[in-house]
């Protein structure tokens, strides 16, 4: 099976490949306008036949198409994200699309361990640099697809999309996951034995930040009504929005990794299908410290950091209905009582805490529904809408 990844490599600073990114900004802030078109967005196509003359003879013509496209896909991104562009797109980040390919197009890898690159100066061999953690990687692509250079604090970064070669995946052995707050992730194998990774850590500097962050958009609201000058102000929430995001992405990689790790080699892992816990918005959840802490839930940052691990392991990831699994005894089936962390069945007696005790009950309907039998959460199962489950739990303080 074929994969996608991204590896990052360091250039060497180059006055003309910096102009060169200049002007592909450039190239897209021509054609944002044409591309808002009063609202209803243009395709590619028809976007690259409105500006195409307008534009060219500023980049190679393969380049100049790579900017158009990119306009129209940023336009077509925010429709299906639910956010519709409401005046055109401003391109102030100054980075370019070299597309690679077998015949060097854009940009090539050359053999003797230089970079050729095509730059409004001309074709340049410019020497780059391979992190430690990209570098096998980078040895073991299949085909390298294109290149994007950035500029960030005075450096020239390089984004390489390569094509991997991953063994299918395969699996037997489930192994149940819960996602959670405090215990972010929490997984059972068959055996019993468990694998929690806590993020009371990040979840704390997260509320930090998010304090922090609160006070200065108060102040920055009242600067805005005394039109004072604000670049400060918004200069340090931006840095702070990085810190917060860049700390969140780091626990979920650092997580994913270690879970990979810990589980057998044939295992399947199964989450809980929480798509229909969407991002939180004013009116579709109740309380506005509910709503702080569902935006501040980092279960699609692990999801999809466990994903791409598992990818490259050759690993299966499957999902179960979330209904009901933090509130049944994952041993005999029937309604048990949760006072926080701690699960307890009055039927049967069972006592264990209660994000365990969901990630076997994970597992366990996953194994019922591979097996073909009935699937039943018990004669004492709480009644109502089944996809609250998991939204319920966690307004009792999971």
């Amino acid at each position: 099976m074929d994969i996608q990844r991204t590896v990052t490599i360091v250039i060497e600073p180059d006055p003309d490949l910096r102009q060169t990114l200049t002007v592909f900004r450039e190239v897209q802030a021509a054609c944002s306008p044409v591309a808002f078109n009063d609202g209803r967005p243009l395709g590619p196509i028809a976007l690259q036949k409105r500006v195409y003359h307008a534009v060219k003879g500023r980049l190679n013509r393969q380049m100049t198409i790579s900017a158009i496209r990119q306009v129209a896909a940023a336009y077509r991104s925010a429709s299906s994200n639910g956010t519709p562009a409401t005046r055109p797109f401003v391109f102030r980040k100054a980075r370019a699309l070299f597309l690679v390919g077998k015949r060097g197009r854009d940009a090539d890898f050359r053999a003797d361990g230089t970079l050729s690159i095509w730059t409004v100066a001309g074709r340049k061999r410019l020497s780059y640099t391979v992190p430690d953690a990209f570098n096998t990687r980078l040895h073991q692509a299949k085909e390298i697809d294109s290149l994007t250079v950035i500029e960030r604090d005075g450096m020239l970064l390089g984004r390489v999309t390569v094509t991997l070669a991953v063994p299918d995946p395969v699996g037997t052995v489930p192994v149940g996951i819960d996602l959670n707050e405090t215990n972010a992730l929490v997984a059972v194998d068959p055996d019993g034995t468990t694998f929690v990774a806590s993020g009371k850590a990040v979840k704390v500097a997260n509320w930090r930040t998010q304090k922090t962050r609160s006070r200065l958009q108060r102040k920055l609201a009242a600067r805005k009504a005394e039109h004072k000058d604000t670049s400060s102000v918004r200069r340090v929430l931006k840095r702070l929005g990085r810190i917060q995001r860049n700390r969140t992405r780091t626990f979920a990689r650092q997580t994913a990794a270690a879970l990979v790790a810990w589980v057998p080699s044939n295992a399947v892992l199964v989450f809980e299908d929480l798509r229909g816990v969407v991002p939180p918005k004013r009116g579709t959840v109740r309380g506005k410290a509910l709503r702080r802490r569902l935006a501040r839930w980092q279960r699609r940052e692990i999801r999809s950091a466990v994903e791409q691990k598992a990818q490259m392991c050759g690993l299966r990831v499957t999902e179960v209905d979330p209904a009901y699994t933090s509130r049944i005894c994952s041993r005999c089936g029937v309604r048990g009582n949760r006072s926080r962390h701690r699960f307890a069945c009055p039927f049967c007696g069972s006592m264990q805490h209660a994000d365990i005790n969901t990630a076997q009950n994970i597992r366990l309907r996953y194994t019922v529904l591979r097996d073909g039998g009935p699937l039943s959460t018990g004669p004492e199962a709480l009644p109502g809408n089944p996809g609250e489950g998991k939204l319920s739990a966690l307004a009792d303080s999971r």
